[in-house]
């Protein structure tokens, strides 16, 4: 518990995402890269006259460090280093996020061995920056999580399409809830009362059950809703929000004052919470059965996640809980760790 008061604002939520498309054929490859402008912004420095506010002229100024700092950060092998040629740039709006669009012209100097591609994009920023890869090649696609773990990825016409993608996905969603401290300590104080509650463990595990079903139930129908592009609230909203939800419910659990099942509270703030995991897959361009494995993997390696965590949780909470200190200790930090990251997130609304 005490580990989540040291997670700043930042780190709470979610890590840093890159997007990376790219087409083969033979010896050459086009490549789309998509950066966040707020990452992009610190690596290489954009914002020329300091007034918080990107504009094209800047980044048509800057465009040759951008293009410099992700040709130096992304590497593509075939039986030897290809070239990057930087072809194009453009911007573009997802979830509230405004992006920076980067087209490259890849020349290899073989057409037919395997391609390996590398990236260290973002880590001195951020060393658990993540990039989503969509490859096509050879009529077949496949979609690859990059990481600190698994900083390359070698690909080839046989590399796994649906299945490898899927499981990419899955890795994500795992990752994605593992990443955020808000997301697993709403998780713990939703399940505090039921561990700390006087009663056998069935009992204890029946009303954890219902709390936890409700929680995945809400946030995979905003996940679904946000990533469809058919509701997107504002992300700084939604991560002040998320925060909130914690604290709230940590208050709720030292002096009940919610007029509602646990169950339907975590329905509640599931609402909340979907919107923040869809965050990681707002950005990517995919249509037709590549959006539904995407969707899918993301969504059940949240759900594997969570259901992961609880097991870990529960019967260690349930040993310790003897009385109502630990509900209240644990509240207590909770909410002060949420109101911490609630006034952080809120900050950026009051300028000045």
């Amino acid at each position: 518990m005490l580990a989540f008061l040291g997670v700043n604002s930042a780190q709470a939520h979610e890590t840093t995402r890159s997007y990376l498309t790219l087409t083969r054929d033979g010896k050459a490859a086009d490549l789309g890269i998509r950066v966040a402008f707020r990452d992009i912004e610190v690596a290489v420095w954009m914002d020329e006259d300091l007034d918080g506010q990107i504009t094209w002229g800047e980044t048509e100024r800057r465009l040759p460090a951008v293009s410099a700092y992700i040709a130096s950060g992304l590497t593509l092998e075939t039986g030897g280093a290809c070239t990057l040629t930087q072809t194009g740039a453009d911007t573009s709006t997802s979830g509230g996020i405004e992006y920076l669009d980067v087209s490259f012209a890849a020349t290899c100097p073989s057409a037919i061995a395997p391609l390996t591609i590398a990236t260290r994009l973002f880590a001195e920023i951020d060393p658990d920056h993540r990039m989503f890869v969509q490859s096509s090649m050879n009529d077949t696609s496949t979609s690859t999580l990059l990481s600190r773990q698994e900083p390359s990825v070698t690909l080839s016409g046989d590399s796994g399409g649906a299945l490898a993608s899927f499981i990419s996905y899955f890795k994500a969603g795992v990752e994605h809830l593992l990443a955020g401290a808000d997301h697993m300590l709403f998780l713990l104080v939703l399940i505090l009362p039921a561990a700390s509650a006087t009663g056998s463990a069935r009992t204890s595990a029946l009303r954890v059950l219902t709390a936890v079903t409700g929680f995945t139930l809400a946030h995979a129908v905003t996940l679904t809703a946000a990533t469809t592009q058919l509701l997107r609230p504002p992300p700084d909203v939604i991560n002040a929000l998320i925060a909130l939800s914690i604290a709230i419910t940590a208050a709720d659990n030292i002096r009940p004052f919610i007029p509602a099942p646990r169950a339907a509270v975590a329905a509640f703030f599931g609402i909340i919470h979907g919107f923040g995991f869809a965050s990681a897959l707002g950005a990517l361009q995919l249509t037709g059965g590549s959006f539904v494995l995407a969707l899918v993997g993301f969504n059940l390696g949240i759900e594997v996640a969570q259901i992961g965590l609880v097991l870990v949780m529960m019967p260690a909470l349930y040993m310790l809980a003897g009385g109502r200190w630990l509900l209240w200790f644990g509240s207590g930090l909770a909410g002060i760790a949420a109101l911490w990251w609630f006034w952080q997130r809120v900050l950026p609304f009051f300028p000045g």
